[in-house]
């Protein structure tokens, strides 16, 4: 069940705040999402129409039905230029057959206290190069560190892999590669993520993990898991939400998630949240697709970039809202 929501506090020489948040819209807290569980489709129903001009670019909107396993194992567009903030390594563990090869994402400004480490991955028919993937990570290494993985396209090998991030990132020295951070109780935190199947896997190894800790060391880890265009529905419309119906309840979870994506449509997925044991919180992408693509294209890496913005965010505690809606038209003019 999804935090209740907690209005966001503002200094009172400032007046109150509109519903858009720079490009961003943020769902009034009002009460627990369960007691709203049309408030979603309703505030989207209601933004504009787009022109007609952008109408015929944008692909039509499928029902579940058309959404097969191409959503897991689509190929995905590469990005041409590497970040700068951004080197290649390579990972080896008993766990896994290869070297897994890794990219390590440096935040571009000091974060305020040492954070733990993102493990991150790609979706099925994805790369680390995928524009998907480099957008995030480079929205969310502005403030916070990342390690993104390649991956097989086998659910239980890329779960291996988060093992071996896992353990490598535990045992490194190196503070950039420190996967858990202590605060004054002695309480750690884990960040997991991935995109689209790679979610999948971060779920399943999330419980994995806590499943082969005793009780203290379980009481004393967080874990944090930001799932991107997760696939709720499968090819045959199966539920895909029994993995996250088992996490507990000291799980965090924020679903990204574009209003276009017909495997995770989002009256769907908040009737899921509205199960879950677990707390969650959504950003909804408007007008993107599983892939995050929007139209026209030069909107897409602005709007994944601010995907990871506002991931690193709620890592630090900074997103009080239930849900918030990213409306990249309504911004144009904010990147003139």
């Amino acid at each position: 069940m999804p935090p209740k929501r907690q209005e966001a506090s503002e200094p009172a020489s400032t007046p109150e705040p509109k519903r858009r948040v720079t490009r961003s819209s943020a769902r009034t807290n009002t009460g627990d999402a369960e007691n709203f569980p049309d408030s979603t489709s309703k505030s989207l129903e209601a933004k504009p129409k787009a022109s007609e001009g952008q109408q015929a670019a944008n692909p039509k909107k499928r029902s579940p039905k058309d959404a097969t396993s191409e959503a897991d194992a689509q190929p995905e567009q590469e990005s041409d230029s590497a970040p700068q903030n951004r080197r290649t390594l390579t990972i080896t563990h008993d766990l896994v057959k290869k070297p897994i090869e890794c990219h390590q994402y440096t935040p571009t400004s000091s974060p305020s206290s040492p954070s733990p480490t993102l493990i991150f991955t790609h979706g099925a028919g994805g790369t680390l190069s995928a524009d998907a993937v480099v957008d995030f990570c480079t929205g969310y290494s502005s403030s916070l560190p990342v390690l993104a993985f390649q991956g097989s396209m086998n659910l239980k090998a890329r779960t291996k892999g988060f093992h071996a991030c896992i353990d490598e990132l535990n045992s490194s020295q190196a503070t950039a590669l420190k996967g858990a951070k202590e605060d004054t109780s002695g309480s750690k935190t884990l960040l997991l993520g991935g995109r689209s199947m790679g979610a999948r896997a971060a779920v399943i190894a999330a419980s994995e993990h806590l499943a082969s800790l005793n009780d203290k060391e379980r009481e004393e880890l967080s874990i944090q898991l930001i799932l991107v265009s997760y696939p709720l529905l499968g090819p045959k419309d199966d539920m895909r939400d029994q993995i996250l119906l088992d996490l507990p309840k000291s799980v965090r979870i924020l679903f990204i998630s574009g209003d276009e994506d017909a495997m995770c449509p989002i009256d769907t997925l908040n009737e899921t949240r509205d199960k879950l044991t677990a707390k969650s919180q959504l950003v909804v992408v408007t007008d993107a697709n599983h892939g995050m693509h929007v139209v026209p294209a030069s909107r897409t890496q602005r709007v994944g970039e601010e995907t990871g913005r506002w991931a690193a965010r709620w890592v630090e505690g900074g997103l009080v809202e239930d849900e918030v809606f990213i409306d990249e038209l309504e911004g144009e003019e904010e990147w003139k």
